[in-house]
C-alpha cells in the first residue's frame, strides 16, 4: 500500500498517506480507537468502499484499487465483518 488517501464527497480526508508493507507469511492487526478509520481501510482495500481514493493497493504484483470486490475477492482478500452476514447465493 502506498500513499493510500481516501475523502468523503465533501473533501474530507478519511485516509492520509497511508503506506503499509506485509510480506509473505506476516500477520498485522490494525487497531484504533472508533473513528480512526479501520472500517475505511478494510473497506477501500476490499473494493467496497464508495470513498474517493488515491494512492496504489499492490498484492501479489497486482493493483487492486479500481477493481471489482469479486476480483479482489478472488486474489484472495476479503472484508470479515465481526458480526456474520448473509451472502446471496453461498
Amino acid at each position: 500500500m502506498l500513499n493510500l488517501s481516501a475523502q468523503l464527497e465533501d473533501g474530507k480526508e478519511i485516509l492520509s498517506s497511508v503506506n503499509l508493507k506485509v510480506n509473505k507469511g506476516e500477520i498485522h492487526l490494525l487497531m484504533g480507537k472508533n473513528g480512526a478509520g479501520k472500517s475505511s481501510l478494510g473497506q477501500v482495500i476490499a473494493g467496497i468502499s464508495e470513498l474517493k481514493t488515491t494512492g496504489s493497493i499492490v498484492f501479489n504484483n497486482e493493483e487492486l484499487l479500481g477493481k471489482e470486490p469479486d476480483e479482489i475477492a478472488r486474489s484472495g482478500i476479503f472484508l470479515a465483518y465481526q458480526s456474520p452476514v448473509e451472502v446471496p447465493g453461498v
